[in-house]
């Protein structure tokens, strides 16, 4: 396996997990590639959603990276920041395809809670003038071609309260308010708290989404996954959803490799991923 890291900015980077381009088995084969975006609350990047998850889509022949976006309240409104990241990163994947014998068309973007909803704003805003124009490169370069998102946040419907810190206050040495760190300023505006709303964003360049969520999170409520589903549905886009009765927010492979306590491990959602790979099988080569 090849690792490097690739510094985005000073506050951000990718790390690759590129698969040995074994002379003895699938010789010169491009592999897709899946973006991990981990959780985190937009305040921190959480490592159970990390290289634990890049390693299992490695497992099943796939290339990944991991993106460290920007958090710690280093910038306001870290949603958009994180976008203009992760564009940065799918614009370098390109940029490298031939030298990581990646395949271009199977760009896929996987991530969970706030990372959820990043990987998310990638799938549904890629080809945004913005993004084009910040990286001075055409949106055909930024394109993603699947989405993978568990128990994701989708949409945020109003301004926290003014000088509410949410939970970051206990991981920040100097938190911005929740406001500040959504949506760059502590009083909001109504389109700001809206240009969050992955609902707003779901069009016909849209990819396939695969999603899962448990009835009992209490962090991120099954409906965003399930209001996500409706309208992918009525855009006409293809997509898999699995709702699973039992297990809190935060599972990520709900395994012994990403268990930090006894409620982390649940064998029936751990099925998410062996049914995410079933998925995958109808578009990936």
């Amino acid at each position: 396996m090849e690792t490097q890291r690739i510094q985005l900015n000073q506050t951000s980077y990718v790390d690759t997990y590129l698969l040995h381009q074994s002379k003895e088995y699938n010789v010169d084969k491009k592999r897709p590639l899946v973006i991990v975006c981990p959780g985190g609350g937009y305040a921190f990047t959480s490592d159970r959603e990390a290289e634990v998850i890049a390693l299992k889509f490695n497992s099943i022949g796939l290339n990944s990276v991991v993106l460290w976006y920007t958090t710690g309240d280093q910038v306001k409104n870290v949603p958009h920041n994180a976008l203009m990241e992760a564009a940065q990163t799918v614009k370098i994947i390109r940029e490298h395809a031939h030298e990581w014998l990646v395949d271009e068309e199977q760009i896929i973007v996987c991530g969970f809670s706030a990372g959820g909803h990043l990987a998310l704003q990638l799938a549904t805003r890629w080809h945004d003038a913005e993004l084009a124009e910040a990286l001075g490169v055409s949106s055909d370069l930024l394109k993603v071609n699947l989405a993978i998102a568990g128990y994701p946040l989708v949409y945020q419907e109003h301004a926290f309260p003014i000088d509410d810190l949410g939970f970051a206050a206990s991981l920040i040495e100097a938190p911005l308010t929740a406001n500040e760190r959504f949506f760059g300023s502590k009083q909001p505006t109504e389109e700001a708290i809206q240009s969050v709303n992955i609902l707003h964003h779901v069009d016909q360049w849209t990819p396939p989404m695969f999603l899962w969520h448990t009835t009992e999170d209490v962090l991120v409520d099954v409906a965003h996954s399930l209001k996500l589903a409706v309208k992918l549905r009525e855009a006409e886009i293809p997509f898999e959803l699995h709702i699973f009765e039992k297990g809190e927010h935060g599972l990520a492979l709900a395994d012994r490799t990403t268990a930090r306590k006894p409620s982390h491990l649940n064998a029936h959602v751990a099925k998410w991923f062996e049914l995410c790979e079933g998925w995958l099988s109808s578009y990936i080569d």
